[in-house]
C-alpha cells in the first residue's frame, strides 16, 4: 500500500491526511499541553482552507475542506468539550478565543472570496443541469457547512459575506446566461421583431427549463439556502427585472408598431399575435412559477407583464373577428357556386361556421389571461364576435334566399327557404348554450372571488344577455323570414285547387280536393324542415291561407256558403293543429275578422237588417255633422194576448240646420222597420211645420194598432222617426229600439211618460250588414227592397246637397 505523501505526489492534489506517525506526534502534542478537540479540529480547518487560500501544491481537495468542517461540527457537538455561555442561546456554544475567532474569520472570508467571486471557471447555481455534479454539490455542501456551525451567540462576519455572496454568484450568473442568449436578438426595430419575439419566446422556454431543474435541486439541498438566510428565487427575480424586463418591453414596443403599421394586412396582423401570444403564454408561466416560489413580498416590475400586452390583446380581438367573419363569407361563398341539394337538410356551411365558433371559443379558453380588466374585455367582445357572424351568416342567407325567389321557380324557392331557415336554426340553437360554453357565470364568479363588488360582474352578465338576446332576435326574424317565404310559395302552389275551392258552387267537394293537395305539401314540408321548425311554419302558412279567403271571399252569396265555408275553415284549423301547429296568436286578429264576416253572411236578410238597425241605434258615436234633436214620447198598452199599440208622440225639434238648408217647412215621417216583421203597416206622416224651422213644434200623436207583442222583444226591431223637408233638401233620422219603449200599464196618458231627447243623424251605410245586404241585393229581393228605401232618400237629400242661392251667380256646395 502506497503512503499518503506517494499518493498526493502522484495525483497532484492533497486530501488533508496526515501520515500515521504524524498523526501519533500530534496527538501526543495535543494531550500533554491540554489542547481540547475542538481547538485541534479548528486548526486544522483553518490549515486546510490558508493552504486552499494561498493556492499552494499540491492543490487542497475540497473534500478535505469538508471533512475539516464535519470533524470541527462534532467536536462542537461533543457535550465533554462545551462549556455552556448561557441558556438563551439557541444550542451550547463553545469559549473560544479571539485570537482563534479573528483566524476563523478572516480565513473563511477569503475562502468564499476567492471561490464565490473570483474563481469564475466552474458554474455553481445557474444553469443547474439535470446531472449535477458532484464537485459543485460539495461546494453547497462546504457552504451549508459554514453557515451552519454556530461557535458565538453573535452573527459571524463570514456567514453575512457568505450570504452576499452567493446571492451576488446567483445574479451574475443568471444576468452572463441572459447576456449571451439575448446575444441572438438583432432589436433592430420593425423589421426584425418578428424573428425577436420568435427567438424571445424560445430563450424564455430554455430559462423556464432552468429554473424547474434548479427548483427541484434547491429544494433537495434547502439546507444551503435555509442556513445562509437566503431565497434562491428572490434572487432570481431580481436579475430577471434587471434584464429581463427591459428586453421584453423593447421587443413589444416594437411588435405593436409593426401590427399598427400592418393593421390593414390581415396575415401580417395574424402571424404577428401568434407570436406575441406564444411570448406572452411564457412569461406568464415564468412570472406564476417565480411567484409562488419568491419570499420577499416586494413587487417586481415583470410581474405587471399584462401592460406589455395591452395593445396586441386588442389587436388579436380584431384577428379573431376578421378571422370568424371571413371565414363565414367564404364558406357562403363556395357554397353558392355549387347549387343546393334539395335532399340536403341543412347547408354545409353552417357547419363551417359553428366548428369557426368553436375555433374562437376555444383559442380564447387557452389565451390564459390573468389581468382582470383583460378577462372582462375578451369574455365580452369573443362573445359578441361569435354572435355577429352568427347574424352575419344570417344576413348573407337571407340575400341569398331573396335573389333565388326572383329567379327561380316556387316550387325550388320553397325547398331551398326550408333548408336555409333549417341552417339558420341550426346555427341559433347551438348558440342558445352559448352561456355554458364560453361559462360566463364561472368566469364571473371567479372575478367574484377576488373583488367583493359583485355589481361589476352582474353588469357585465347583463350586456352579455344583451348581446345573445340581440344575436337570437336577428336569427328568428330572418328564420321567419325564410320560412313565410316557404309559406307563401307554398300556398301559391296550392292557390288553383284553394281558389276552387272557395269560388265552388259544392263547397264541400272543393274543400276535400284542396285539402287531398294540400295534405301533400304539408308531408313533404315536415321531412324537409327541423322539428322545431315545422310549427312555425305551419302557422305562417295558416296566416297566409286566411289573408287569401279573406280576399277571394264571395259576398253576397245565399247563407249557406258561409256556413259551409265557415265549417270548412274550422276543420282546416283543426287539421293543422293535428299536426303541431301551435302559434295561434298571429293569426287570431284576421281569424276574427273572417269569423265576423261568416258569421254576418250566415245570417238571414231580415236578421242581418235587424243586426243593422240594432247596431245604429246603439251607436253612442256624435254624428260628423250635427243636424239637431228630436223629443218625442213613446209607450204601447196591449190590446189582446198577443197584439199592442204603439203611441208616439211627436213634440219638437231643437236646434236644427235650417238656415244651412233652405228649409221652407218641415215633417215628420214615423216607420216600424225592418218592414219584413211590419208587413201591413203604413209609415205614418205629421202635418207640415212652416213657422220657426230652427226649433219647430209638431206636437203630434201617432198610433200604431194590432202589432204583433213578440217584436218588442226582438232585438233590432225600431221605430224610424225621419225628420224631412218638403223639398227632400234636409233628412235626419232618429232610431228608438222597441224594446226600450215603456209599457203604459198604470199610465192614464201618455203625457205622462218620459221625453226621449235624441241627435238626428244622416243615413249611416258603413256598418258591414249593410255591405253585406247590398251585395245580396242582386239575388235576394227582401235585401233589395231594404237597400232601395234606404237608398231613396239618401239620393234625394244628396241631389239637393248642391243648391244655388237667388241673386248668385256661383253655386254653393
Amino acid at each position: 500500500m502506497e503512503s499518503s505523501a506517494a499518493e498526493t505526489k502522484r495525483t497532484k492534489s492533497f486530501d488533508g491526511s496526515l501520515q500515521e506517525e504524524a498523526a501519533n506526534h500530534l496527538t501526543e502534542f495535543a494531550e500533554k499541553n491540554q489542547i481540547t478537540s475542538f481547538s485541534q479540529a479548528l486548526a486544522e480547518l483553518l490549515i486546510l482552507l490558508e493552504w486552499h487560500n494561498e493556492k499552494k501544491t499540491p492543490v487542497m481537495q475540497e473534500s478535505a475542506i469538508y471533512n475539516a468542517l464535519l470533524r470541527v461540527e462534532k467536536a462542537a457537538n461533543n457535550t465533554s468539550t462545551w462549556e455552556l455561555c448561557g441558556q438563551d442561546c439557541d444550542g451550547p456554544l463553545i469559549s473560544v478565543s479571539t485570537y482563534e475567532m479573528n483566524m476563523l474569520e478572516q480565513t473563511i472570508s477569503m475562502y468564499l472570496v476567492d471561490v464565490l467571486t473570483k474563481d469564475r471557471t466552474q458554474i455553481l447555481f445557474f444553469p443547474l443541469t439535470e446531472v449535477f455534479q458532484s464537485d459543485v454539490l460539495l461546494k453547497w455542501r462546504i457552504f451549508e457547512k459554514i453557515a451552519s456551525i454556530k461557535i458565538t451567540p453573535h452573527h459571524t462576519i463570514y456567514k453575512r459575506k457568505l450570504t452576499e455572496y452567493i446571492r451576488m454568484r446567483i445574479q451574475e450568473e443568471v444576468g452572463d446566461w441572459l447576456e449571451d442568449e439575448f446575444s441572438k436578438l438583432k432589436l433592430s426595430g420593425k423589421n426584425t421583431v418578428l424573428k425577436d419575439a420568435e427567438i424571445l419566446t424560445k430563450i424564455l422556454k430554455d430559462l423556464k427549463s432552468h429554473i424547474d431543474a434548479a427548483a427541484e435541486v434547491v429544494s433537495i439541498e434547502s439546507s444551503l439556502f435555509k442556513e445562509a438566510s437566503c431565497c434562491y428565487f428572490d434572487c432570481l427575480s431580481k436579475v430577471l427585472d434587471e434584464k429581463l424586463h427591459p428586453v421584453c418591453l423593447q421587443v413589444m414596443k416594437w411588435m405593436d408598431v409593426y401590427q399598427e403599421y400592418h393593421r390593414t394586412f390581415h396575415v401580417n396582423l395574424r402571424d404577428s399575435c401568434a407570436l406575441s401570444h406564444a411570448l406572452y403564454l411564457q412569461v406568464k408561466s415564468l412570472v406564476q412559477e417565480l411567484r409562488l416560489k419568491k419570499k420577499l413580498p416586494q413587487s417586481w416590475k415583470l410581474e405587471d407583464y399584462n401592460s406589455m400586452f395591452v395593445k396586441f390583446f386588442m389587436n388579436l380581438l380584431q384577428v379573431f373577428k376578421l378571422e370568424c367573419h371571413s371565414r363565414i363569407k367564404r364558406a357562403v361563398e363556395a357554397e353558392m357556386k355549387d347549387s343546393v341539394h334539395t335532399e340536403e337538410k341543412i347547408l354545409s356551411s353552417s357547419v363551417i361556421v359553428l366548428n369557426c365558433f368553436c375555433t374562437v371559443i376555444d383559442e380564447w379558453k387557452h389565451m390564459q389571461i390573468e389581468d382582470e380588466d383583460l378577462q372582462v374585455a375578451f369574455l365580452i367582445k369573443i362573445a359578441d364576435i361569435v354572435c355577429d357572424g352568427a347574424k352575419i351568416y344570417a344576413e348573407v342567407l337571407d340575400e341569398r334566399l331573396t335573389k333565388e325567389s326572383q329567379i327561380s321557380v316556387k316550387s325550388e324557392v320553397y325547398k331551398k327557404a326550408c333548408i336555409l331557415a333549417n341552417s339558420v336554426e341550426h346555427v341559433r340553437t347551438y348558440l342558445d348554450d352559448l352561456s355554458h360554453q364560453m361559462q360566463w357565470k364561472e368566469s364571473l364568479h371567479r372575478l367574484n372571488e377576488e373583488s367583493p363588488d359583485s355589481s361589476f360582474s352582474d353588469q357585465v352578465l347583463r350586456i352579455l344577455n344583451l348581446i345573445h338576446q340581440s344575436m337570437d332576435s336577428h336569427l328568428k326574424s330572418i328564420e321567419a323570414k325564410c320560412l313565410n317565404i316557404a309559406a307563401s310559395n307554398v300556398q301559391s302552389l296550392c292557390e288553383k285547387p284553394l281558389s276552387v275551392w272557395i269560388q265552388a258552387t259544392n263547397l264541400q267537394q272543393g274543400y276535400d280536393r284542396f285539402l287531398c293537395h294540400f295534405n301533400e305539401y304539408m308531408e313533404t314540408s315536415h321531412d324537409a324542415l327541423k322539428e322545431a321548425l315545422f310549427p312555425k311554419f305551419l302557422s305562417l302558412l295558416w296566416c297566409s291561407i286566411l289573408m287569401y279567403i279573406q280576399k277571394e271571399f264571395q259576398e253576397g252569396q245565399p247563407p249557406e256558403y258561409a256556413i259551409t265555408l265557415k265549417e270548412n275553415i274550422q276543420n282546416l284549423m283543426d287539421y293543422l293543429l293535428h299536426i303541431k301547429m301551435e302559434d295561434m296568436e298571429s293569426s287570431k286578429p284576421i281569424l276574427r275578422q273572417i269569423m265576423s264576416v261568416m258569421d254576418l253572411n250566415s245570417k238571414s236578410t231580415v236578421d242581418l237588417q235587424l243586426d243593422y238597425y240594432s247596431q245604429i241605434a246603439e251607436s253612442l258615436v256624435s254624428p260628423v255633422e250635427y243636424l239637431g234633436h228630436i223629443a218625442f214620447q213613446a209607450g204601447y198598452k196591449q190590446t189582446t194576448e198577443d197584439t199592442v199599440d204603439l203611441y208616439i208622440n211627436v213634440q219638437k225639434g231643437q236646434r236644427l240646420p235650417a238656415r244651412k238648408f233652405e228649409m221652407s217647412e218641415l215633417y215628420v215621417k214615423l216607420t216600424l222597420c225592418p218592414s219584413s216583421l211590419f208587413p201591413n203597416q203604413v209609415p205614418l206622416k205629421s202635418t207640415s211645420v212652416t213657422e220657426d224651422l230652427d226649433n219647430p213644434l209638431f206636437n203630434q200623436f201617432f198610433q200604431f194598432s194590432n202589432l204583433p207583442l213578440e217584436v218588442f222583444s226582438v232585438k233590432g226591431s225600431v221605430v224610424q222617426a225621419l225628420v224631412v223637408n218638403q223639398d227632400k233638401s234636409f233628412s235626419g233620422e232618429a232610431v228608438l229600439l222597441l224594446k226600450q219603449v215603456q209599457n203604459m200599464r198604470g199610465f192614464t196618458s201618455l203625457e205622462f211618460l218620459p221625453v226621449y231627447l235624441m241627435p238626428l243623424k244622416k243615413f249611416d251605410m258603413s256598418q258591414i250588414a249593410y255591405q253585406v245586404l247590398e251585395t245580396r241585393s242582386r239575388w235576394d229581393k227582401n235585401a233589395k227592397l231594404f237597400i232601395n228605401s234606404r237608398n231613396k232618400t239618401v239620393k234625394s237629400s244628396k241631389s239637393r246637397l248642391l243648391f244655388c242661392v237667388p241673386g248668385k251667380k256661383m253655386c254653393s256646395f
